[in-house]
């Protein structure tokens, strides 16, 4: 008895990958496999959930990411903690992605990282510099 072959040709598989690819966003020219750039797509898309302040950080400092991520957290009541907490998520998802693609050099997750730890450096500081306004009615 014989049974039917039911394996998909190699055209097939590499349709459907490109299909799955397309769907979750990850195919294009447009899309963004370098760490820092992607993190701050990340970072912008948690800020802009609803779609009504638009903060974009192409070619900005960690010290100016960091005072705008302080001003929204104090905007939407969040902590020092719960918005060193909520970076994480991006940083920990750009990791996985960049080393899917491959673009993730030792150097370039050095650089990354460096780059997140500058922000969350920040963080405290600016935070504490926004309450301190804010108590004294600034």
């Amino acid at each position: 008895m014989q049974h039917p072959q039911t394996l998909p040709s190699p055209l097939k598989i590499a349709a459907e990958i490109d299909a799955a690819l397309a769907e979750s966003g990850l195919a294009g020219p447009q899309v963004e496999r370098e760490a820092i750039p992607l993190y701050l797509s990340f970072v912008e898309d948690m800020i802009d959930v609803e779609g009504e302040s638009r903060i974009i950080f192409k070619q900005t400092s960690p010290r100016d990411i960091a005072k705008s991520l302080s001003h929204w957290a104090q905007e939407q009541g969040l902590t020092q903690a719960g918005l060193i907490l909520a970076l994480a998520e991006p940083k920990d998802e750009v990791l996985l992605l960049c080393g899917a693609h491959g673009t993730l050099t030792d150097m370039k997750r050095r650089k990354f990282l460096n780059f997140h730890q500058q922000i969350i450096d920040f963080i405290p500081l600016l935070m504490s510099h926004l309450k301190t306004a804010t108590n004294q009615g600034l």
